[in-house]
This record gives structure tokens, sequence and C-alpha cells, in this order.
């Protein structure tokens, strides 16, 4: 009897399963299959009239919805791009074809889907919609960002160049964008979340360079190897002069594009020309006590100090293109104290093309030996010469012609050369002369000369008969003033 029951049980339970699955069968013999979609339209358990109804409404109420990033947001109106359906023979193709097999297989399986297009729509007021939308060209409430590469910035904390994280913007790819929205249309996918990096990796425009990049990390070294110097020059009286990383964060260029760390020599030369500046003498305008005891003001001129530009460039560049040791570098980055800073110092002295007599850092018109000098006056035609401040030999003289290209200029020289004999040369002349003394590079100096009308001399005469621009001399009072001056002495040249 047992066996019998349990027979009896199991045919029981084959019957009902037959009867279950022959009702399903015969229920979905003309309805979809479960798990159906259709274009993201569920028609699931629908009949195929019922599923046309269903598309056709969702195509008439269609809106897509497309989040962006920095809260961004559009909606597309199937209506605004004329959408429609217009592929019930697809709709039908699939419904005949998913009946050649039995019901029961969709129980295990994941049902038919379909991102067929078939829809229609306007594809060139579809474009028209998204590339003239807030999220992709911006407006007043919604900023276009674009991707800004990660970069090497000094900081103002920690004293040397760091890693400054890349801003990866909001910039759409406008092919990309375009190829998004195309598809969510043509599967009436009704949401689209751009921020998804899985779905959309490249619907928006990425940095060059990323903060964990090898090559940023190669860069971030060559910034701090150029930056982490201090170039100190002792000016003397106990001043000194620095070219720190506070001005060499503002000299060095950074090209993410192609990954490279330079020195700016334009930004070096620029910090250079103000230091020499800052230290230059020549040409400034300097109280004069003239030999009347007139107070008077003279500028020009080549005396005074002048550090040599082109040298301390090449100074510098040849110093910040080698790296500091290493380890010092560690030890300042892991504490940036005036004792670490030490280990990168390059201490110099000022290279000068031309000197003066002493440096006053609070007044620089006093750079002259004020005992020692020699004073032209052009006004009266005198030289005048000053030895342990005292006026000891003057003289008459005749200058430069005045014209253009002969006239004596005026200024503060320094007297430069002294010869015994000298040739003079010019366009139109060759002349031997004596005591040469020169004040000026450009040809003018003190010295003899031999010519016939010193019985003429007034202090006028110079307008008509001057020099070539030389300081002109009796054979006397030119070898008084060569052997009263001396090399570096100043020269006063004034009307």
């Amino acid at each position: 009897m047992k066996k019998k029951q349990k027979l009896m049980i199991a045919c029981g339970i084959v019957a009902l399963f037959i009867a279950i699955a022959a009702g399903v069968h015969i229920y979905y013999l003309d309805r979809w299959f479960p798990g159906s979609t259709f274009n993201q339209v569920d028609v699931s358990g629908m009949t195929y009239e019922e599923s046309v109804r269903e598309i056709k409404e969702s195509v008439a109420d269609y809106k897509l919805k497309i989040k962006a990033r920095n809260k961004g947001s559009l909606t597309v109106s199937g209506k605004d791009i004329e959408l429609a359906f217009t592929s019930e023979e697809v709709l039908k193709k699939m419904f005949d074809g998913q009946h050649e097999k039995s019901v029961i297989v969709s129980f295990f399986d994941s049902g038919d889907e379909t991102s067929v297009n078939a829809v229609s729509y306007s594809e060139k007021k579809l474009n028209n919609i998204l590339k003239s939308s807030q999220i992709f060209k911006g407006s007043d409430q919604y900023k276009i960002i674009k991707p800004q590469d990660a970069t090497i910035v000094y900081s103002e904390k920690k004293k040397y160049g760091v890693i400054q994280k890349e801003n990866e913007g909001n910039q759409l790819d406008e092919a990309q964008f375009l190829f998004a929205g195309k598809q969510a249309v043509e599967s009436l996918s009704e949401n689209i979340n751009l921020t998804d990096e899985k779905k959309y990796p490249n619907v928006y425009k990425k940095p060059g360079l990323y903060e964990d990049d090898k090559e940023l990390k190669d860069m971030q070294e060559t910034y701090n190897q150029i930056l982490l110097h201090w170039i100190q020059w002792d000016m003397g009286n106990n001043v000194t002069e620095t070219l720190g990383p506070d001005t060499l964060k503002n000299c060095i260029k950074i090209d993410t594009q192609k990954h490279t760390v330079k020195i700016s020599k334009k930004a070096v030369e620029k910090w250079i020309e103000s230091f020499c500046l800052k230290y230059k003498t020549q040409g400034i305008t300097r109280t004069f006590k003239t030999h009347s005891g007139k107070k008077i003001k003279i500028s020009g001129g080549d005396y005074g100090w002048r550090i040599d530009y082109d040298k301390v460039i090449k100074q510098v560049l040849k110093i910040l293109k080698k790296a500091p040791d290493t380890k010092a570098i560690e030890a300042y980055k892991k504490k940036p104290s005036a004792d670490n800073e030490k280990a990168l110092i390059t201490s110099l002295k000022p290279v000068y093309s031309h000197k003066g007599y002493q440096m006053d850092y609070q007044n620089k018109q006093n750079d002259w030996d004020t005992k020692n000098y020699s004073e032209v006056d052009l006004s009266a035609q005198q030289v005048y010469v000053y030895r342990n401040g005292k006026m000891v030999f003057s003289c008459i003289c005749i200058t430069g012609k005045a014209t253009p290209d002969r006239i004596t200029r005026t200024g503060v020289y320094d007297i430069k050369e002294k010869k015994l004999t000298k040739t003079l040369t010019g366009a139109d002349y060759s002349v031997e002369t004596k005591y040469w003394t020169r004040i000026m590079w450009t040809g003018t100096g003190y010295h003899y000369s031999s010519r016939g009308d010193w019985g003429r001399w007034s202090t006028t005469y110079y307008k008509t008969a001057g020099s070539h621009g030389c300081v002109n001399l009796t054979l006397e009072n030119a070898e008084a003033i060569y052997r009263l001056t001396k090399i570096g002495d100043p020269v006063f040249i004034h009307y």
C-alpha cells in the first residue's frame, strides 16, 4: 500500500506540473514571454496589440533625462526631436520568433531584450538640443571648466614644490556626447548618467596628467632640484643679496603637455637685471661742488659701480642647472629649517665690470673719492686737479667743438689709461701726442696738443675751433695732469 500511495502521489505531482505547464503555455500563446523588453519598454505578459500600444505611448510621452557633472542636467523631449515608432515589422518579427520556442525556456533565461533602432527622429534636432544645452556650452548658472592637468606648485607652507591634483572639469567631448544621446534615444532609455565612468568612460575630456603619474613625480623631483637653491652674494659692509626659492618659484617653467620642467632664462635674467640695477651707480645723478664753490648736479658718464650682468647670468644658470646634494634636499623637505637651508647655500662674491671708490648703501652718490679727482669746466675752459682734498693744479684747455660729432660729453668718468705717447686717429686725422690720460673709452682724454693757436684761447674759442672731443692741453699742462692724476680717479665734466 505504501508503494502504491507514493506512486499515486508522484503521478499526481507530474499531472499537476503538466497541467500548470499547459496552462502557462496556453496563457502565453498570444503574449510576450516573461522578461521581454523592447528598447527599454517592458512588454512582458502583454499581447502583441497591447505591446504596440505601450511602445507607442512610451514614444509619445518620451523624455530623456541626462545627468551631468557638477549637478548639471538636461531633459530632451521626444516631441522636440520628432520621435516616432516606425518599426512594427521588427516588433512582430520578434514576437513571432519568440513563439517558435516554448515559453518554459523563458523561465530559465533573462528573457528577450532588444535595443534595435525601431524609432525615427530628427538627429539634427537632437544634436542641436545637445550642443546648445548648458551642460555642453555653459551658462551663467553652469560654468564649463576645462580639464586641468595635475602639476607642480610651490607650497608656501612646506617651502618646496608639491603636486597639485588634476581638475577633471566638466567639458564634454562633442562626438562622445552626441553618440551617447543618440544611443539613448534609439533604445528609448529614459535616463543616462554621464558621471558613470564605467558606462561613459570618454564622454568628458580628460586631463593629460594625473597626480599618480610617474612622469609627474619625475617632474616634481626636477622642479625641487632647481628650486632648492640659495645663491647668496656678499656685497660687503654686512650686506647680502640672495636669490632663493621665493624668487626661483617664478623662474621655473612647467609644461604638462611635454612633461618638462625647465629654467626660465628670461625670468632669471629679469631678476638679475634688478639685482644689478640695485647696486649700479654708473650714470646716477651726483651733487658736486665746483671749483667756485657752487653746488651742481651732474648725471651721466661711466664712473661708479656696475655688476657684470652677462657674467652673473652665466654664473647663476650654471649653478641652477646643477642639482644640489640629494641628502640635503631630503633633509630640508623633512624640516625646512634655517640649518637645513644652510646646506643648500652657494656663497658668491659680486662680479663687477666697473668699480667705484666705495659703496655707500644709504646714499649711492657717495661712491667716489672726494679728495682726489679732476674737474673740467666746459664753460670756463679750465681743468682743475684735486689731491688730498685740495686744489693742487689748474690750467686752461680747449675741449670738443660744439657740433654733435665732436662735442665733449658731460658726466662723471674715471681715468682709465695713461701712456706717455699715443697716436690719436679718426676718420680724417692721425696725430701723434704725448701724456695721454684716457677719460672715455670712446677716445676722449687729457693730452698734449701741438696746435699753434693757443694764443687765441678764450672761453668760447672751442665752439668754432674745438677738438674732436678730447681735452687739449699745452705740453707743460698735459705733463702736470699726467703726473698728478691716477687711474681710477673721478673726472667731473660740466658746463
